[in-house]
């Protein structure tokens, strides 16, 4: 049945006339403030915030979601969040935190209001792209008056704080923003119901083709996909709570008028059947390490907690994140606290990259198991197999890969034989080469031809392009990172002598992968589920035909 939708009502424009915001406190970030590790610090979100960026490079990371710093980009924060920021060796340049309270003005009589603080704000979590010209030298005023505390300089900074509200939410970007939140909105209201896409894209004031790309361009997916997440995510919900319920009666609630269809689609999304999936939620293992999560879905258990708030564990996120009852982070003592209060039945973490202390804590909260890393991620995945009772599922899953990886190896090397191949990315203003533990599934597994260098790296090497003629690589598979910055240094790299000399480029032999993020980051995902999808990656990318 189809879902007529009308657009959000005047009446949510009016109320920002009844709001009340003040500006408490400004910070400025630079690479100096930053503590631990170098160039990377959290943010205190302890309110609604502005952050605005005065930097070109850099990144913020809000709740495990990337964002790369730009001039004038204004991110809207509030309370609550995980805000990570990540600067470039350039003590001048930055981020300007600006902290603000918001409330409601709530008209209750004719001679009577109410005060009532808010968290909120319009479009918060976006990234507003103002003109560098209006807003960098407005801040820098408002910081100027900030500081200068007179009662007159701070109503100047109160006035400047509200030009630049106003300039966030006057901006075209920005409505279209909100347009396509309200568009989200009646999504996850009516995802039971069909509402077609010409309906959400009149609502949004758009045309079906734009408001199709830019849904995607914000959300990270397309309609159907969304609405899909949606409905899968709330049958899982359902299982959980209606166990004695049948497949085909959860399919029906969720909006699916086929249970087979139902059944293929959880199947292709969550990489299990519903019935397997059900069993082995009642199971909570606590992935610690975030590259433990890699391995237990191997064994097609999802985590019951697990670090959600790395950029790199977008895939994870976007597909799990419901599953994950309890989110981790990189903060010891905001997990320990967290395991403690959930009781998983085991732990898993990684035994060099956690504190012997924390060790011995996590050891008398629950069963645990600290996996040496100079194992190989084969041996992790029968260590793990054996910890939690999948010792079959362990030994079957990398006789399957191994099937696999035999099929793709024997295609490659008629085309490939003994050539060498070497992996470069571009990231930001670098060059670098995979070395042999990175590059694990091409060099072990297909058994391609590494160059001789690549033997003494493990994860990856910065190179300087001249340098690359040394690899004598006959084959180059390049992937260019997303971000402005990557993507201009490869379109400066490309049309460099000194690249189009080396004898993979001569040869026509250069293989671009279509932004697959694992090949970005992190190099050191030593895990089953990971590897299985390079190897697809790689017969995507070495046999186009297949």
């Amino acid at each position: 049945m189809k879902q007529e939708v009308t657009p959000p009502e005047v009446e949510d424009e009016n109320s920002l006339n009844s709001m009340w915001y003040k500006l408490t406190t400004i910070e400025r970030i630079v690479i100096k403030d930053l503590q631990w590790p170098v160039e990377r610090d959290f943010i205190q979100a302890d309110s609604l915030m502005l952050v605005v960026s005065d930097t070109s490079d850099g990144r913020l990371v809000i709740n495990g979601q990337y964002y790369p710093l730009r001039l004038g980009t204004v991110f809207i924060c509030k309370p609550g969040q995980l805000i990570e920021v990540g600067l470039p060796k350039d003590e001048d340049h930055g981020v300007y935190v600006l902290r603000f309270q918001a409330a409601a003005v709530l008209q209750k009589e004719a001679t009577e209001a109410n005060i009532q603080p808010v968290n909120t704000f319009p479009g918060e979590g976006e990234a507003i792209h103002l003109a560098v010209s209006t807003v960098i030298p407005l801040v820098r005023m408002i910081v100027t008056h900030w500081e200068n505390s007179t009662i007159a300089d701070r109503f100047r900074a109160e006035a400047g704080f509200y030009e630049l509200l106003s300039l966030v939410l006057q901006n075209e970007e920005h409505k279209t923003s909100i347009a396509l939140d309200y568009a989200k909105f009646m999504l996850e209201r009516d995802y039971t119901e069909e509402i077609t896409i010409e309906a959400l894209a009149a609502m949004a004031g758009l045309s079906r083709f734009h408001f199709m790309r830019l849904f995607k361009e914000k959300f990270g997916k397309g309609v159907i996909e969304y609405v899909t997440e949606l409905r899968l995510s709330k049958s899982k919900e359902l299982m959980r709570e209606l166990p004695n319920a049948s497949i085909r009666e959860i399919a029906f609630k969720v909006g699916y008028k086929n249970e087979i269809y139902f059944s293929n689609n959880f199947k292709k999304h969550m990489g299990m059947a519903p019935a397997v999936y059900l069993k082995n939620t009642k199971m909570k293992v606590a992935a610690y390490s975030w590259v433990n999560i890699g391995q237990l879905l191997a064994l097609q258990i999802i985590p019951y907690a697990a670090p959600m708030d790395h950029y790199w564990t977008d895939f994870y996120r976007n597909k799990y994140a419901f599953d994950v009852t309890v989110p981790l982070s990189h903060h010891y003592e905001f997990n320990l606290t967290a395991l403690q209060q959930s009781s998983p039945d085991y732990i898993i973490g990684i035994d060099a990259w956690i504190p012997k202390a924390e060790q011995v804590k996590l050891s008398e909260t629950a069963p645990t198991l600290f996996l040496p890393w100079d194992r190989n991620w084969r041996e992790h995945l029968v260590i793990i197999g054996d910890f939690v009772g999948k010792s079959k599922e362990a030994v079957k899953w990398l006789q399957s890969y191994n099937l696999k990886a035999a099929d793709v190896r024997e295609k490659v090397k008629l085309t490939m034989k003994e050539d060498k191949v070497v992996v470069v990315i571009v990231h930001h203003n670098d060059l670098l080469v995979w070395g042999s533990l990175a590059g694990t599934v091409l060099y072990d597994d297909l058994e391609l031809n590494p160059a001789s260098q690549l033997r003494d790296i493990h994860w990856t090497k910065p190179v300087q392009v001249t340098e690359l003629a040394g690899f004598e690589a006959d084959h180059l598979i390049v992937n260019i990172c997303k971000d402005p910055i990557s993507q201009a240094t490869w379109a400066n790299l490309s049309k460099q002598g000194d690249w189009r000399g080396l004898a993979a480029v001569q040869k026509g032999q250069v293989h671009l992968t279509p932004g697959y993020a694992g090949w970005e980051s992190p190099w050191n995902e030593h895990t089953a589920f990971n590897h299985e999808r390079v190897l697809q990656q790689i017969a995507q990318i070495l046999l186009p035909a297949t």
